[in-house]
């Protein structure tokens, strides 16, 4: 066993695990995880109306000149074929 080994099995363990002995299963500490639930009303979250109305006014013209662009180039291609 290699030295970084055995000081990541005195870390987890609490003690070196030999290389052929099988070492339990432990969950990992509570401190891990974020103890709130998942539907927790503190965050609040914005709305799909709030962002958009938070975007800026060239946002919509670039989007709407891609989305041209895009439907330009996909009739062109039907009508090529």
């Amino acid at each position: 066993m290699t030295p970084i080994r055995h000081l990541e099995g005195v870390r987890a363990y609490g003690r070196a695990a030999d290389a052929f002995e099988t070492v339990a299963w432990r969950p990992p500490s509570a401190t891990r995880f974020d103890t709130r639930v998942a539907n927790d009303p503190v965050v609040e979250e914005p709305t799909l109306s709030a962002m958009i109305a938070d975007l800026p006014g060239w946002v919509t013209v670039v989007a709407g000149g891609v989305v041209a662009a895009l439907m330009g180039a996909l009739v062109g291609g039907m009508l090529a074929v």
